[in-house]
């Protein structure tokens, strides 16, 4: 094999950044991890692009000379040594996570951390085995949760990979002469030759020697919704990589056709190895938007214990003149001030989501996808396939007045199906729209095919002779075609309106000659069809005589024009909309294709969407860092992009502050998949798309995508009911153990009461998952931000603290429980009561922006928990538990106060939260 023509130096155009910015980033990376990015990619798809690009400026001969091969093939013993140097023909296909790591990944979630650290200090400092033992349990449970769901995620997406082995034909010497024969693609080597014929699928990146007719199928590459593409044929300047009319990549189909090609590299070295070992580089293994929320959380906790444990330690050692009891009070302050359940409940919640999602034929890869989606505010999708069917169809049937008349469109029917030859995807439309015909006009089969004119790519035309039943011995040849092509051979032009009807089965028109400014005319109407993203063709006849044998030279000559049928990938029924329910769902959809911008434009306009700024491929390349974010920010349709351009403007919507999710089923969408905060594929996607992807779509339908979205956003709410609600009672019970510490002889609750307490206001929030959610609050995406969060807590945290007080003083002034000996029990019950009360209450209050129970309902599960718990609270402090807890059983007198203080509560917090709306614009 002789040395590679591919030597490629990428000059990085951009200054480095400075020390401060490196260690900034490092920094940020470190605590709160980093995105998906295609930075790297880039330059890595510019070495492989190079390189077949040099390779494609090449003859057919000096390439075989510099592959060192020739036409009858290599020998088996050199292709033995070449598949030895090379590796087999596989692509870096993703793995399935091992269980081990899916477990690993499961216990190492930010919150478990948390409560493993505050488990581990509580023993080691205080030996209090009932905080670890509770903290431990969480851990186990919610991790428990987490591992299933994905494990069982991951066994159903498994079972959906193709594991049939996949053949390739090749030409290989056999004692000098060349011998066609079927072997693995893992075994096609560099330099091998390979026969082409309609159906085959190229086994690497190839060089075309030799073609008839060769048409090639390269839409799950570009997204082109006609994808056949005659490679020998096309002379124009290429307007993208894709367009060289020499190469041939691996995955790509010929159509029809045939001819032989010549293998220039397979496996890791092809361009769509480029894009499956990129998705497993270090660039695309990032965090998404909820895990970086997540982590943000986590550390404010922590930093809220670190700020405020200490501070009640002081405190309290100094009221109570016992600084080591009051270590040991702080550490349980601390486990006060986490939310201990939060990783159940967030795995939970999650849980629930990917079970109801399920119903809705959705496979949820990764749980917190379904978080992602609920946050998501722009969608990202690709055309071919997800706006649209992917099943070309007739769009219009034109005169050369550009007047809709069928029976353009019943002269194209008669060329279609009476044509015997090789039929595309033209034909098949063709077809389909005309069935009706073969019930009505042409029922009783009043033409019969007499002589064919097959296509070919010099005339780029096809034509039949038909003999009409009901007038014997009269011939007529229609014909079908490229416009420019069909009417060279045209020299008049069929009118409709005036002409005799009596057949019945065709009106015949008036014919005039078509005049060179007739020809114009119809030429600017053709290009204008063409800028609506419309595949034009010319439809023309003309009377024949009878003959032995028909000609091109002589019989398709001299025709009439009888008009146009136009050919569009149609939007699917549900599009539109599923559109309309994306703008009520205030989510902004931006077209990114790989198919040209004339036709991305009609499809998007027809479904809705504003294509008022559009871009292309091309026209972003020359933008510089600043434009091209710009960019993505203000365009709606982005057309002719490669794969890695997609990912970058997925990086680009994330860095103006976009929760992005990206839906796509083709290996050109791979990158931006991964890249993305939430990847949407479907069942019938490249398994390379189907790897990149967090939520897998049984139904290929957008309107799956918006009840996902729904679902999404409740899992968020509740998940924000829960996180909000408990960090901000939790802050203001630490707040409220500040003043107590700072005035009372004798701690305001025991550390035993305190984990009592806790554990059965997280029992009541359980039902949560369960709960309904505000249809204000769905319309609208919600991130989940440490900065909401803290203002959130300080904001309402310090009303509860209001009604501690006042329960302090209730208890102090009103009973007199002041002595440390003898009332401190009946203080610390009186507390206990009121304060898991109002915790396990106040649910209700933060679960909707609506006035409870008067303007919003609880779900039922909630509502009977709610009630469960605050009977098993009352009743502990009177049974045989009690005294074992410190509890004492409280004068009957004492629960008129609670309720009053139960009722203010209310009151203040629903003010409370009209200021906050106004002030802040929102509540979860």
């Amino acid at each position: 094999m002789k040395a590679d023509v591919c030597e490629i130096k990428v000059e990085h155009a951009e200054c480095l950044p400075s020390w401060y910015e490196r260690t900034k980033e490092r920094i940020h990376t470190l605590f709160f991890g980093k995105r998906a990015s295609a930075a790297g990619i880039t330059d890595r798809e510019r070495e492989v692009v190079l390189c077949l690009e040099n390779y494609a400026r090449m003859t057919g001969p000096a390439l075989l000379g510099l592959l060192d091969t020739c036409m009858i093939g290599l020998s088996q013993e050199e292709a033995a040594l070449r598949l030895e140097k090379y590796g087999p023909n596989e692509l870096s296909t993703a793995k399935l996570t091992p269980v081990w790591r899916l477990l690993f990944t499961a216990l190492v979630h930010p919150f478990n951390l948390l409560l493993l650290l505050l488990g581990i200090v509580s023993i080691a400092a205080s030996g209090d085995r009932v905080t670890f033992g509770f903290t431990l349990a969480m851990v186990i449970l919610s991790s428990s949760l987490a591992f299933y769901q994905e494990f069982s995620s991951q066994r159903t997406f498994k079972a959906m990979r193709d594991l049939v082995e996949v053949k390739a034909r090749v030409i290989r010497q056999v004692y000098g002469q060349p011998h066609e024969m079927e072997i693995s693609l893992k075994d096609v080597v560099p330099g091998d030759i390979v026969p082409l014929k309609a159906g085959d699928v190229f086994p690497g990146d190839c060089f075309v020697l030799d073609s008839k007719n060769l048409y090639v199928s390269q839409s799950s590459l570009t997204g082109e919704f006609l994808p056949d593409l005659d490679k020998k044929s096309m002379t124009a300047v290429p307007t993208s990589f894709f367009d060289n009319a020499s190469l041939c990549f691996m995955s790509t189909s010929v159509i029809s056709g045939s001819g032989c090609a010549l293998v220039l590299k397979t496996g890791q070295d092809t361009y769509i190895n480029m894009i499956s070992k990129s998705l497993q580089s270090e660039e695309m293994k990032g965090v998404n938007a909820f895990q970086k929320g997540i982590r943000k959380v986590a550390y404010l906790l922590l930093g809220f214990g670190a700020v405020m444990v200490p501070i009640v330690i002081v405190l309290n050692g100094l009221s109570t003149h016992n600084f080591v009891d009051a270590a040991y009070f702080g550490i349980t302050v601390l486990v006060g001030l986490t939310p201990e359940m939060l990783p159940m409940i967030l795995n939970t919640n999650l849980a629930y989501g990917a079970r109801e999602m399920a119903k809705h034929k959705t496979i949820v890869r990764r749980l917190d996808a379904i978080q992602s989606i609920g946050s998501m505010d722009v969608l990202c999708s690709d055309k071919t396939g997800t706006l649209t069917s992917d099943n070309v169809s007739v769009h219009s049937y034109l005169d050369v007045h550009d007047c809709s008349t069928e029976e353009v469109f019943k002269y194209a029917f008669l060329n279609s199906y009476y044509a015997t030859g090789l039929k595309n995807v033209l034909d098949a439309a063709i077809e389909a729209h005309g069935a009706y015909l073969l019930q009505t006009d042409f029922k009783n089969s009043p033409f019969r095919q007499v002589d064919e004119l097959p296509f070919d790519f010099v005339r780029r035309r096809m034509s039949v002779i038909l003999e009409e039943v009901s007038q014997a011995n009269k011939y007529m040849l229609v014909c079908k075609g490229a416009v420019e092509e069909t009417m060279a051979v045209c020299s008049h032009v069929l009118t409709f309106g005036t002409g005799d009807a009596s057949n019945g089965a065709i009106q015949r028109g008036e014919e005039r000659v078509l005049s060179s400014e007739e020809r114009d005319r119809i030429s600017a109407l053709c290009l204008s069809l063409n800028e609506q993203g419309l595949r034009v063709l010319a439809v023309a006849k003309r009377s024949v005589a009878i003959e032995t044998e028909y000609s091109v030279d002589r019989d398709e000559t001299g025709l009439t024009l009888v008009g146009f049928i136009t050919f569009l990938d149609p939007p699917k029924p549900d599009c539109r909309d599923a559109m309309d329910d994306f703008r009520k769902y205030h989510v902004a959809v931006k077209v990114l294709t790989g198919d040209n911008m004339a036709v991305a434009k009609q499809v998007c306009s027809q479904v809705g969407m504003d294509v008022t700024h559009v871009i292309s491929g091309e026209e972003l390349d020359r933008l510089t860092s600043d434009e091209f974010d710009a960019a993505a920010e203000r365009c709606t349709v982005f057309a002719k992009l490669t794969p890695v351009q997609k990912c970058a403007l997925v990086n680009a919507l994330q860095r103006k502050g976009h929760g992005v999710g990206f839906l796509g089923d083709g290996i050109n969408d791979a990158l931006a998949l991964a890249a993305s905060d939430v990847g949407i594929s479907v069942d019938t996607a490249t398994p390379l798309a189907k790897d990149a992807a967090d939520l897998v779509l049984l139904e290929k339908s957008l309107q799956v995508i918006t009840k996902a979205i729904v679902r999404g956003r409740m899992t968020h709410a509740n998940t924000l009911k829960y996180i909000k609600m408990a960090a901000s009672s939790n802050f203001g019970n630490v707040f409220s153990m500040l003043v107590a510490s700072a005035w009372l002889p004798f701690q305001p609750m025991l550390p035993n009461q305190i984990l009592a307490q806790n554990f059965l206001y997280d029992v009541s929030q359980i039902a949560i998952p369960w709960d309904s959610v505000d249809k204000e609050f769905l319309e609208r995406p919600h991130e989940m931000t440490a900065a909401g969060i803290a203002k959130f807590m300080v904001f309402l945290g310090p009303l509860s603290s209001v009604f501690d007080i006042y329960t302090f003083l209730i208890l102090w002034f009103h009973f007199g429980y002041r002595d440390p000996d003898t009332q401190a029990a009946y203080f610390q019950t009186g507390w206990f009561l009121e304060g898991f009360m109002t915790q396990t209450i106040i649910v209700h209050m933060i679960r909707t922006q609506k006035i409870p129970f008067l303007q919003r309902w609880p779900s039922l599960p909630l509502g009977i928990s709610t009630l469960a718990v605050i009977g098993v609270g009352i009743g502990i402090t009177y049974s045989d538990l009690g005294p074992q807890l410190g509890f004492v059983k409280m004068p009957a007198v004492y629960f008129g106060f609670l309720f009053t203080a139960i009722a203010g509560y209310f009151v203040l917090t629903q003010a409370m939260k009209l200021l906050y709306m106004r002030l802040f614009k929102e509540w979860l």
